[in-house]
């Protein structure tokens, strides 16, 4: 579970240490030069979990925050869309499980192409804290979103609008939670924490929670899927669109897996809720 509370800007910079190429600055511009221009305006070798005609630009890493978070050297921040990591230790706390593998395995991918990265546009571009929301793509067309997912080294979430590549990423996740590979050897990733025993008090970030469902009801604006534990599933009304074929009155005493960002938010029925606005980030497990 990635500890990143709502309210707090999660990004921090400790250093550069054991990041393979960090500051490489290539001597041979003319021939890095032509790999960018062929990598932007050419086509993809292999489209891996790509948006359709989707157009990239060059850019080079200069540092990573951690597994789903780096910087480029123009300073600009990129959050990888689609996918979260664990979160690293601050202020003298330890980090999550595999949260030093999960920046690791990044920065160890960057190195296969001295950090050099085509940079894709999500549709909604930026997030709260001012970081650009983006698909990374090495210069041979692999996703770097994907190449995470596969080895089990970050979970799947999704945001709406940007959900283009739920299914693609979906499937790369799920040989990794198949073969328990990484966090997916973990219970609080498979299965997910047990909403009966509620939310512990550090997870504030994104999670997966499985529990039955004990009520179904609805406010004006949305509708909540009240889950055993006193944790909440929230759909807003204007969602219900990308609920297709969803009954949910029908899930009352079914068993439920929801993925997504943990709010707290105390009220006389619940302490906690997962808003959630696609289909994706649900499953049933009866």
């Amino acid at each position: 579970m990635v500890l990143f509370p709502v309210s707090v800007d999660r990004e921090t910079e400790k250093g550069t240490g054991g990041f393979p190429g960090a500051l490489f600055r290539a001597r041979r511009v003319g021939i890095w030069l032509i790999a960018l221009v062929c990598l932007v305006a050419g086509p993809v070798a292999a489209a891996d979990c790509r948006p359709a005609g989707s157009e990239g630009r060059a850019a080079t890493v200069a540092y990573v925050n951690d597994g789903d978070t780096v910087r480029l050297d123009s300073g600009e921040r990129v959050r990888l869309v689609g996918i979260d990591t664990p979160e690293l230790g601050r202020d003298g706390d330890p980090g999550e499980p595999f949260a030093r593998e999960s920046r690791q395995a990044l920065r160890a991918l960057l190195a296969e192409s001295r950090n050099r990265v085509e940079v894709v546009a999500a549709r909604e571009t930026e997030d709260r804290y001012g970081r650009t929301l983006a698909y990374l793509y090495l210069p041979d067309g692999r996703s770097i979103q994907a190449e995470l997912l596969e080895q089990g080294l970050a979970m799947a979430v999704f945001v709406a609008p940007n959900i283009a590549l739920a299914d693609c990423l979906l499937s790369r996740e799920r040989e990794a939670r198949e073969d328990a590979r990484g966090i997916w050897s973990l219970p609080a990733y498979q299965p997910g924490l047990p909403s009966v025993a509620g939310i512990p008090d550090e997870v504030q970030g994104a999670a997966i929670v499985q529990g039955r469902v004990e009520s179904v009801g609805e406010s004006r604006r949305n509708i909540w899927i009240n889950l055993e534990g006193r944790v909440a599933v929230r759909i807003d009304k204007a969602d219900m669109a990308r609920f297709p074929g969803w009954d949910f009155d029908a899930l009352e005493g079914e068993t439920l897996r929801a993925r997504g960002w943990i709010v707290h938010h105390s009220n006389r029925y619940q302490d906690w809720f997962i808003p959630v606005d696609t289909t994706h980030a649900l499953e049933r497990l009866d």
